[in-house]
């Protein structure tokens, strides 16, 4: 899913990360509709799972606005802003 960061959250090991839609299928219903803003979405990761962890920091070590960070927290916080695409599998649907 293409997304745009727009923040991110630490907490005892549960990463979340909040976007907006940002997909042309996404767009074009928003201009067809005329809303003003799309709805958020949050991706979560539970990082105390080792293949979470493992998915979660391949997908950070991917994203050149992390590159030259020295913790997870700033390389996450470094891709607030950008546009970039998440497995939907850790779609938040709540």
């Amino acid at each position: 899913m293409l997304i745009e960061i727009s923040g991110e959250a630490l907490n005892k090991g549960i990463v979340s990360i909040f976007g907006m839609d940002v997909s042309e299928e996404n767009l074009q219903r928003i201009e067809r509709n005329r809303f003003d803003d799309g709805e958020e979405i949050t991706f979560i990761f539970d990082t105390r799972n080792e293949r979470v962890q493992q998915d979660f920091c391949r997908w950070l070590k991917q994203q050149k606005a992390a590159r030259g960070k020295t913790t997870y927290g700033e390389a996450l916080r470094a891709t607030v802003g950008t546009i970039v695409y998440i497995s939907g599998r850790y779609r938040s649907w709540e």
